[in-house]
């Protein structure tokens, strides 16, 4: 069987290149887990911690391939396959009490809300046409549909533990990474889901093996809860577990296709695949004991006061002047590392502050309390916290002091015996691929950047000068065109857009007579567009992004277009593959986009790659540059309206050149419910937030930010389009001259 040279994309072989220099910082980075997460939730500004992430899934990999090595099978067979999915881990030995279900829900959190994140980055414009990819895409698409994308399900999730009382913080927030009662295991495991989303190529069959335990295992609140009478899982985490188990016949199709086109490396890919399946296993492993051990722990009285000082302590310095507790000021206690919490308490409760024969009464609780010096610092639970420990410490017989379980339990990444180690060797830097080093990227021409940003996933140490270059667009783009009206409002907004949709409208005439151009210059055409059609959508592929942060709901309606661009997980619908069999049918053979053979071809003028370079430069910073990406995305929706491609479509049809491109452009575009209405419908949801969070006046700041954006279109055309017309003159004119 011939190899699909699109499944070339995801050669086995495939590995990032970084620079020695960050490589050595990623391996001295001593960033623990929370952190990487942080990191990762805002990777478009911080593409910098790649390395970083990449050396922390490889020791992973390591780490497991040695600790489950009598669970691998060394060679590929169908039946070894299903072997695999046999092993799951399984219900929890002791149930929890159904009391500590919202408590186990808050713990599990972080990974919920990362789950399936290594699959949304999975389709990018450098695999858009690749049939494992697609597929793997429609499986995507069906898990997280409705109610269950990432961001609803947060949100369904968040909404339910607050009506228990319990408020998590928002998951873009340094506070949500720093919680102390959530464990390091837990922000391990979901440092890891979100690190795998940004090398999609790299760790493909890790990726598949990873998703593959997914599918099959149990959720953590399952193996605590099972299902019985006693009590019933939220339905929301019971949906998604449904539809998990539908996909896993889907995805274990994928895996088999997938090794049957790499046939010779199948042996070797089979073994990565392992090792992700049970890289999943073994972090539900951990935090299974994590949760399990601190949800079936009571914390005595003094466990639980110590806990509570320990996060007041390192903000409570320099407020308490010359106020002293024994020998020494408040100030001094509290700046001892590591503080002395048992002696502090030991001197509190001899100190004027207790009262002793009536511990509720004593003035410590009264500080606490409205118009004391210390309110607002405590909320009713600290309060509670506090007041039990006197009653504890001073009338013993109203309160049993109970031992903790796990006084000796280190948590943290430190206290799992399988912590990846330093491998010596493991992180060389891979000089055969060193196409270029970052210095050297601002010197290249955008024809020689097209090849690293279609590959950017190798070589994201690319993405700084791309930056560079979009701001340079957006300058000039806002430089050189004036605002449409003075002061923005919906009206104002909808008013100019329907003036330019009906200029479209009312310019166009039908073709009666022969086409201006010939059918040499169309196809001639065809080939110069072939680089930005074949990277079609790819201004929306990092859209996913805003899945954690506010303005999801915006990005949920751009990644509806995304979708649509690549063909919603059908590869006949996807738009590149459209225009692939339009060159075909043309018999104009180019290599494929990700090889460097396709910058190279001869056919292209240089600027043929102006406009896809900006659009997948633009594409990698979909949070800092969401105003300028909501304008640009609504110039192109709104090219596709009106004269200029009815007529396209029907010259085409009359030189019997095949429309379909252009055609389902007409169509999915519309301004009544398609691309087009879903640009304005982001746009003014966009500036709707911006007004009620900041006021008019940013608002209108934001407005000229968007308009930019849609100018940069036009900005960034002009040389291509001049070129375009010139070129094909000289073109003529040498072939004339021939004859």
């Amino acid at each position: 069987m011939k190899l699909n040279e699109f499944n070339l994309a995801l050669g086995p072989t495939l590995k990032p290149v970084f620079s020695k220099s960050a490589y050595a910082a990623a391996l001295d980075n001593k960033d623990n887990s929370r952190d990487l997460f942080y990191a990762l939730i805002h990777i478009s500004e911080n593409y910098a911690i790649l390395p970083r992430a990449y050396c922390y899934l490889k020791q992973h990999f390591q780490t497991v391939t040695g600790q489950y090595r009598s669970k691998f099978s060394e060679e590929y067979s169908p039946n070894n396959l299903g072997t695999l999915l046999k092993n799951t881990v399984s219900t929890h030995p002791y149930k929890l009490p159904d009391t500590a279900l919202n408590e186990c829900l808050a713990q599990y959190a972080p990974i919920y809300f990362t789950e399936l994140s290594w699959l949304a980055n999975i389709s990018q414009t450098v695999t858009s046409q690749t049939p494992l990819v697609v597929d793997l895409m429609a499986v995507y698409s069906r898990l997280t549909e409705d109610d269950q994308s990432i961001a609803n399900s947060r949100a369904i999730y968040s909404a339910h533990l607050l009506s228990s009382g319990i408020e998590l913080p928002a998951v873009h927030t340094l506070a949500f990474a720093k919680q102390s009662d959530v464990g390091d295991e837990i922000f391990d495991f979901a440092a890891i889901q979100l690190a795998l989303a940004q090398f999609p190529r790299v760790f493909f069959p890790e990726i598949l093996g990873f998703t593959l335990s997914y599918c099959q295992a149990l959720s953590l609140p399952e193996q605590f809860f099972p299902d019985c009478d006693d009590i019933k899982l939220p339905s929301f985490l019971t949906s998604r577990s449904d539809r998990r188990k539908h996909e896993l016949p889907y995805f274990t199709a994928i895996i088999k296709a997938y090794l049957g086109e790499f046939k010779i490396q199948t042996d070797d890919l089979w073994r990565r695949i392992q090792a992700g399946f049970w890289l999943h296993q073994q972090q539900l492993e951990h935090c299974n004991q994590r949760i399990g051990t601190q949800l079936h722990t009571t914390l005595s009285p003094r466990q639980a006061v110590q806990k509570l000082l320990a996060t007041l302590t390192p903000n409570a310095i320099g407020h308490h002047g010359k106020i002293r507790l024994g020998s020494k000021s408040i100030d001094d206690w509290f700046k001892e590392d590591p503080f002395k919490s048992a002696n502090f308490l030991a001197t509190l409760l001899h100190s004027p502050y207790i009262d002793r024969a009536k511990p509720e009464n004593s003035r410590l609780l009264k500080l606490f309390e409205f118009n004391g010096p210390m309110f607002g610092v405590l909320d009713e639970s600290g309060k509670t916290i506090l007041k039990n420990w006197l009653l504890s410490e001073l009338t013993p017989g109203l309160t049993q002091s109970k031992k903790n379980k796990s006084a000796n339990y280190k948590v943290g990444l430190k206290s799992i015996s399988s912590k990846p180690a330093a491998i010596n060797g493991l992180f060389e830097v891979q000089q055969e691929n060193s196409h270029v080093v970052q210095d050297n990227y601002a010197k290249l021409s955008n024809r020689e950047l097209y090849f690293y940003l279609v590959n950017n996933d190798l070589f994201p140490e690319v993405l700084p000068i791309s930056k560079h270059k979009v701001d340079r667009v957006l300058v000039w783009a806002k430089f050189f065109n004036r605002l449409p009206f003075r002061r923005y409002s919906h009206q104002a907004f909808e008013s100019y857009i329907h003036s330019i949709y009906q200029h479209e409208v009312d310019t166009y005439k039908p073709l009666n007579k022969k086409p201006k151009l010939s059918r040499n210059a169309y196809v001639w055409g065809i080939e110069q567009f072939a680089p930005t059609i074949l990277t079609d959508g790819s201004w929306l592929q990092g859209i996913h992004q805003l899945d954690y942060y506010s303005s999801h709901a915006i990005g949920t309606v751009l990644h509806k277009i995304y979708e649509d661009e690549t063909g919603n997980g059908i590869l006949e619908q996807n738009h590149p593959f459209i225009y692939q069999e339009l060159l075909n049918s043309l018999n104009i053979k180019l290599p494929p986009i990700y090889s460097k053979d396709f910058i190279d071809h001869p056919g292209f003028i240089g600027s043929a790659f102006d406009i896809p370079v900006y659009l997948m430069a633009i594409s990698k910073f979909p949070s800092a540059l969401l105003p300028e990406l909501l304008g640009l995305n609504m110039a192109i929706e709104l090219s596709g309206l009106g004269k200029v491609y009815l007529r396209l479509s029907e010259e085409l049809k009359f030189w019997g050149i095949n429309s379909a491109i252009v055609d389902v452009h007409i169509s999915i575009d519309n301004l009544s419910s398609g691309h087009s209405a879903l640009a304005i419908k982001a746009i003014q949801a966009y500036l709707d937030e911006v007004s009620a969070c900041y006021g008019e006046q940013i608002m209108q700041t934001h407005w000229r930010r968007i308009y930019a954006g849609y100018c940069s279109l036009q900005t960034v055309s002009n040389r291509f389009k001049f070129s375009l017309i010139g070129q094909y003159l000289l073109k003529r004119l040498c072939t004339n001259n021939n004859y």
